[in-house]
């Protein structure tokens, strides 16, 4: 009985904000009337992606994704539009603070507490695409169906920086095409891992945010563990971004039994350099946006993101579990 207080009073700050948070969104385009019991979901936060969504909804779609629910935080690009002729997609609007929501965090888990429970939820960035083991042949049903068989109810990820051989503000992406093509490569190899006690996760570093943007500082580089698929239920929360997740079980899903996946994460194009302009303004990010005045930095420097010694082009799943950068299990 003591244990289950425990982690009901440390839920309990979230869910008041998540219920507090989820008060700013406004619905503009209903269809979650759709959703069926069976439904694979997806949950996802963004600002002025216009030029990503046709793409990443076609992507998921492709992977078995059956339904939607997108909060738009104050875009005046063309999403809005983009949208409203799509009837898998519930979209909510909200003009509220970005970093007050625990960037994006309170929102979505307002979302997937009230239209994910039951539901396999795959939440991510406009700018995240899943890989996973055998995805040539069978869908995000077949991987839960899997899942499920053997009792395993979320899924781990390591997000994979990809870029081009050019400048960032060079990386010319055109709007609702495959980002692989114009940003084909990551870092084949320099990722660390290690066990956090407190949350029970593997907490994974490396990439090109650390061998770049936080060479002077590399324990300080972001996390590249994700927990994207989930099995929801009522008393599940993401507390930082999907690095982290209660209740803290649901963090220990990956081990050398368990099928992993990969985030290929397409951040760095040309349209980063309107972003980070629009960010040093508006100061809603991480760290008081120090991420992004790193990004700024390399910019205006015009620096090359490539290293011929380091960089490798994405050839597909088998590639990455070669690598030992995702799981096949025992699947």
């Amino acid at each position: 009985m003591t244990r289950n207080i425990s982690w009901i009073k440390e839920l309990t700050p979230f869910f008041r904000a998540a219920y507090r948070k989820g008060q700013e969104l406004t619905i503009q385009k209903d269809s979650k009337y759709r959703v069926k019991k069976s439904d694979v979901l997806l949950f996802t936060t963004m600002k002025n992606e216009g030029h990503r969504l046709l793409y990443f909804l076609d992507y998921y779609r492709n992977l078995g994704v059956d339904h939607f629910f997108i909060v738009d935080n104050s875009s005046d690009d063309n999403t809005a539009a983009l949208l409203a002729d799509c009837a898998d997609v519930t979209h909510y609007y909200t003009e509220g603070s970005y970093k007050d929501s625990n960037f994006g965090m309170h929102w979505l888990n307002y979302l997937l507490f009230k239209y994910g429970r039951g539901h396999w939820c795959f939440t991510c960035d406009p700018d995240e695409f899943f890989i996973y083991p055998h995805m040539e042949n069978r869908d995000l049903k077949d991987l839960t169906q899997y899942m499920e068989s053997i009792k395993q109810d979320s899924f781990f990820t390591l997000m994979l920086d990809m870029y081009s051989e050019k400048p960032v503000a060079e990386t010319y992406y055109e709007e609702g095409t495959n980002p692989l093509d114009v940003c084909p490569y990551f870092d084949g190899y320099g990722y660390t891992k290690q066990y956090n006690p407190n949350y029970r996760n593997l907490y994974v570093q490396g990439g090109v945010r650390r061998r770049v943007f936080s060479k002077d500082k590399p324990a300080q580089a972001p996390a590249l563990n994700k927990v994207p698929l989930v099995k929801w239920k009522w008393n599940y929360m993401y507390i930082s971004s999907m690095h982290m997740m209660l209740p803290r079980r649901l963090n220990r899903c990956i081990d050398e039994r368990k099928v992993t996946g990969a985030l290929l994460h397409y951040k760095f194009i040309s349209q980063l350099d309107e972003k980070v302009k629009q960010e040093m303004l508006a100061k809603q990010h991480y760290n008081d946006s120090a991420e992004y005045k790193q990004y700024g930095s390399i910019i205006d420097k015009k620096g090359v993101l490539y290293n011929e010694k380091i960089s490798v082009p994405f050839k597909g799943w088998k590639d990455l579990a070669k690598r030992g950068l995702i799981n096949l299990g025992g699947w």
